[in-house]
């Protein structure tokens, strides 16, 4: 895979990660606990864009929620205030922001991630958790 590609595809990851995260706090009625909405979340997710596939990393540390692609530096993905299943994410390598949007399914599942970038969406499936 293209090198500025794969950096581009990972930073949209992160961000459609964030944006659905928030997204799916909304619907809830009562308080989310961030840590375990986090780790709810965690899990390898694949994004197929073309022919071309990335496998995506979310995971919780100390109470944050983290993404990357394997052999890549974790970077930090932020929640979107008053989004629980939004979430930002700007890659400190080229600067580029990613939002992330996690989705539930019809059994209130969080099992997708939408990542958007530079005009670009792309739908990743949770494939591990």
């Amino acid at each position: 895979m293209n090198p500025h590609l794969k950096r581009k595809l990972i930073a949209f990851i992160a961000l459609a990660a964030a944006v659905v995260f928030c997204g799916g706090l909304w619907a809830q009625d009562k308080p989310v606990d961030p840590i375990k909405l986090y780790q709810e979340i965690a899990g390898d997710y694949e994004f197929q864009m073309d022919a071309q596939s990335l496998i995506v990393n979310f995971f919780e540390k100390d109470g944050k929620l983290f993404g990357a692609p394997p052999g890549e530096t974790p970077e930090e993905i932020v929640p979107v205030k008053d989004s629980p299943l939004k979430f930002e994410v700007v890659i400190s390598g080229s600067g580029q922001l990613y939002q992330l949007e996690f989705v539930r399914n019809e059994n209130k599942v969080i099992d997708r991630c939408i990542m958007r970038a530079g005009g670009m969406e792309i739908v990743g499936a949770k494939i591990k958790k």
